[in-house]
């Protein structure tokens, strides 16, 4: 007897998928060339706007981290080479995969976990526990929720940025018709509502994830950055 089993994923979520095989891909190939430069001659061309943007992550990142900054830069820059990609997707034709609420929410519990996971690792679970009872016991239940519903936020408020912009280039396709709609795709709403307001709505969330990562770690250097 055989069992056969359908999938009717969400375009978000087909959407997703492909992302990260095309972040996965990317990752593989700037890696090698990386590995096969001479460390003593310059870079130049696409990897040297590689190496610079990347350096520059590091640089930001070791502000809230400190001498701990290689512990969580890995899992930072890939939530960001992730909401990079994703938020951009339509300009090769796919969904935006955070304005589908189900691949939001999932997001928002990857975060969760990362704070949380990271937050008991670095702390451990009694000091953790203190953390979140100070500066009074009493307030243990508030630190809770708002350790719970952070995160969530975030990714809401990414589902909501990104959904409104879908829904703003949609209102205006409708309103100026095919051959309206074809010159502001390609000259003005594409380079706005996915370059631009993508690329913003990536590095917000970011950065935010940054520094609440930071403040569950409690790492050296988030006072003075």
């Amino acid at each position: 007897m055989m069992i056969e089993l359908t999938y009717d994923f969400s375009p978000g979520f087909k959407a997703s998928i492909v992302v990260t095989l095309i972040i996965i891909v990317l990752s593989i190939v700037v890696g090698r060339r990386i590995e096969k430069k001479d460390p003593t001659a310059p870079i130049k061309g696409p990897l040297f706007v590689v190496v610079m943007v990347f350096d520059m992550l590091n640089s930001f990142i070791k502000q809230f981290y400190g001498e701990e900054w290689r512990r969580f830069a890995p899992i930072l820059i890939a939530v960001l080479m992730f909401l990079v990609f994703a938020n951009t997707a339509t300009l090769i034709g796919l969904e935006t995969p955070l304005a589908s609420f189900s691949v939001a929410i999932t997001f928002s519990i990857i975060a969760f976990l990362i704070i949380q996971v990271s937050g008991l690792i670095v702390r451990r679970p009694l000091q953790r526990f203190k953390d979140l009872s100070s500066p009074s016991v009493l307030l243990l239940p508030v630190n809770v929720i708002s350790e719970i519903s952070t995160p969530f936020a975030m990714g809401l408020r990414l589902f909501g940025n990104l959904l409104s912009g879908s829904v703003i280039a949609a209102i205006i396709f409708n309103l100026l018709g095919s051959f309206g709609s074809l010159i502001a795709t390609a000259g003005i709403l594409h380079p706005i509502f996915n370059l631009g307001f993508g690329l913003i709505q990536a590095f917000v969330y970011f950065m935010l994830l940054t520094i609440f990562l930071a403040m569950s770690v409690e790492a050296e250097g988030v006072s003075d950055s």
